[in-house]
């Protein structure tokens, strides 16, 4: 199926090509998203008329598009503070969510999680590269570092994972379930001595 694109995508080509697709995924993802129109010739004519806007358009977004991309690299390091154990593995791992809103606090230029890939997953403390996509020519790479804001001892960790899974089993802390224990005991002792 022939289609007009009415905006940028980044597997297919930019606002006001002329593309072919399957009818599958026109039908059921670009021309419902608004993303594409048919290639009819009414439209192909209303193509060749909006041409030049279009192109004075994309070339507006691509300029825009470098100034963020200037802004992003003076930054030159995204710095970001977690909670890491003691052999440096981080309490959940740093995903592009949270890197976008990140990057937005610090030069409050709003980048889609999905336009963000890493070159590795972010889930110890150390150096990353980033690459972001802001348009299909326009792309920056910056460096994350993770460091550690606390660090947390393994012992600590392993007795408040007892406690969870005292308290999901029985709903009591297990401060209340050696109590208990100690008085079983104390009672089982009494009982053996009196016999």
């Amino acid at each position: 199926m022939k289609l007009i694109l009415k905006k940028d995508i980044q597997s297919l080509g930019e606002s006001g090509d002329i593309v072919e697709v399957k009818d599958g995924y026109a039908r059921n993802y670009l021309l419902p998203q608004n993303l594409a129109e048919l290639a009819t010739e009414g439209s192909l004519k209303n193509r060749e008329k909006n041409l030049q806007r279009i192109k004075q358009q994309a070339e507006k977004l691509h300029n825009e598009a470098l100034k963020k991309a200037e802004q992003i690299e003076k930054l030159g390091k995204l710095r970001i503070e977690v909670k890491a154990g003691e052999n440096g593995k981080l309490f959940g791992a740093i995903t592009t969510r949270r890197l976008s809103e990140l990057l937005q606090e610090k030069t409050g230029i709003e980048i889609d999680r999905r336009n963000i890939s890493l070159n590795n997953p972010i889930n110890l403390i150390g150096e990353y590269k980033m690459h972001l996509k802001l348009t299909s020519k326009v792309t920056v790479d910056l460096a994350v570092e993770a460091t550690a804001s606390e660090i947390i001892k393994e012992e600590i960790i392993e007795e408040a994972k007892e406690d969870e899974i005292a308290e999901t089993v029985t709903g009591e802390s297990s401060e209340v379930l050696t109590e208990e224990v100690s008085e079983e005991k104390e009672e089982q002792q009494e009982e053996t001595a009196e016999q």
